[in-house]
């Protein structure tokens, strides 16, 4: 059983190499943290598995390269990663959209992930 501060150096660890692989749109390695019984709810949608994730995140990386994205500092508390973040579409002029996300981290998957933004009802 881990105590606390492995599971913030766990989260930490999945957290970056998370990020890395968002930065670099790499579809392969943001999946190496995904399992069939990870669970992705999508503003009120379901996904779960690695093939209905895989599809968000392609859909997801067509969309944030046709922009500006800024993430604030990830808040790690326990098992738990949360961030917030601004969009930008180039399309939008100006237009910014606020949203958040919420992981839970457990033996190094993602089991569970959140996403909230009104970006994902317009597009």
């Amino acid at each position: 059983m881990m105590n606390n501060e492995q599971k913030i150096a766990e989260a930490k660890k999945v957290w970056q190499e998370h990020i890395q692989a968002w930065d670099a749109s790499d579809l392969d390695a943001i999946m190496e943290h995904y399992t069939e019984e990870s669970i992705m709810i999508l503003n009120n949608s379901v996904v779960q598995g690695i093939q209905g994730i895989r599809n968000v995140f392609a859909n997801l990386f067509k969309l944030f390269n046709d922009g500006e994205n800024k993430i604030e500092p990830a808040v790690i508390q326990g098992e738990v990663i949360y961030i917030i973040w601004n969009f930008k579409p180039r399309a939008e002029n100006g237009k910014s959209y606020f949203g958040t996300d919420s992981f839970v981290v457990q033996n190094s998957i993602i089991t569970y992930q959140t996403i909230a933004s009104q970006l994902y009802e317009k597009y």
